[in-house]
């Protein structure tokens, strides 16, 4: 996260084994964790921004599973590719439509080999993947991702 620290001009606090990192995209406040996994939890690391406006509905974004087919307010967009890889609910079906164009979805699908979980909910936007990331490359797909996001939702809103 060092690395990231001095791309992004961030700073780096905790220990090793629980970094935080902390930033600003477009004068929103970026925290990012890991926590290595243990015998009573999974690993994961997580990008948390502070949204200036709430969303007008709650959105999850999650990878496709047995589980979730049987999920309610699934939205399908369309596109098979996207709706075969990842699962979407809310119970706003136009604005998931309108935040996801074709560029999220690509970057989306870029990451789904990461098994990526979009949580946006109210003034908050979550993303984690289920483990701790190493490499300078897979925090730059991340943090794509997650200013991607940023981005499209103050496009639309």
């Amino acid at each position: 996260m060092e690395n990231q620290a001095v791309k992004r001009n961030g700073t780096v606090t905790g220990s090793f084994l629980l970094p935080r990192f902390n930033c600003l995209y477009q004068n929103l406040q970026v925290i990012v964790t890991s926590v290595p996994g243990s015998k009573y939890r999974h690993a994961k690391t997580e990008v948390n921004i502070t949204l200036f406006k709430p969303v007008p509905s709650p959105v999850t974004i999650s990878r496709e599973s047995v589980l979730s087919r049987f999920g309610k307010n699934e939205v399908q967009l369309g596109f098979d590719e996207f709706d075969r890889v990842f699962f979407l609910r809310s119970d706003d079906e136009l604005f998931v439509r309108n935040l996801l164009d074709s560029g999220l979805q690509d970057k989306l699908l870029e990451m789904s080999g990461e098994k990526p979980s979009i949580v946006i909910q109210g003034t908050w936007l979550t993303i984690s993947v289920p483990k701790v990331l190493k490499s300078d490359e897979a925090y730059d797909r991340l943090f794509t991702l997650a200013f991607a996001f940023v981005d499209r939702l103050s496009e639309i809103q």
